[in-house]
């Protein structure tokens, strides 16, 4: 009798299971721009222009370098770290330098990056490439990816930024702290 009803009890319990792990990502899951401040901004068509000016206020070095904006409590810092690394192996394999900003402190920049983890790519013209979220999706997972493109091949001729602001991951969102 009781092995009749084991199979049962197996399916039952890790059908409960999976509930229970698809409703916690749930709750884990944000949009990268909540308060649509970076969407309303990128309309502008000096943003580009404005962005990069404020991270030299920041005194980095900026041409052909990926940005990486971080926040250190920040828990999906932690969940796509793994892809962090490998975006930051693809910048050096591509001759580009990477700087991380640690976004703890109030600044101007605060201003520019709804959450975190979140990345730019500034081209060796001292171009913005690219500014957004590393990628989409609760695991922020490297098949996820936004930004490889944009540091894969070559940019330059581009007359513009891609800024994606609409997209929904683990993310920490800086306008609520």
């Amino acid at each position: 009798m009781k092995s009749k009803w084991l199979p049962t009890l197996l399916i039952i319990w890790a059908a409960g299971l999976l509930l229970a792990v698809l409703y916690a990502a749930s709750n884990k899951t944000k949009y990268f721009d909540p308060q649509n401040v970076l969407h309303q901004s990128a309309l502008s068509l000096s943003f580009d222009t404005v962005f990069v000016e404020a991270l030299l206020k920041d005194n980095l070095e900026l041409a052909g370098s990926v940005i990486h904006f971080q926040r250190s409590d920040c828990f999906c810092q932690t969940v796509a770290q793994s892809h962090i690394n490998s975006v930051e192996k693809l910048a050096e394999k591509h001759q580009f330098n990477n700087v991380t900003v640690t976004l703890d402190e109030p600044g101007i920049l605060k201003a520019f990056v709804p959450s975190v983890p979140a990345v730019a790519v500034i081209d060796k013209a001292g171009k913005l490439n690219y500014f957004g979220p590393y990628s989409s999706g609760m695991f922020c997972t490297e098949g996820d990816g936004l930004v490889e493109p944009f540091i894969e091949k070559d940019q330059l001729a581009r007359s513009g930024a891609t800024v994606i602001s609409q997209s929904q991951g683990c993310y920490c969102n800086l306008t609520s702290v």
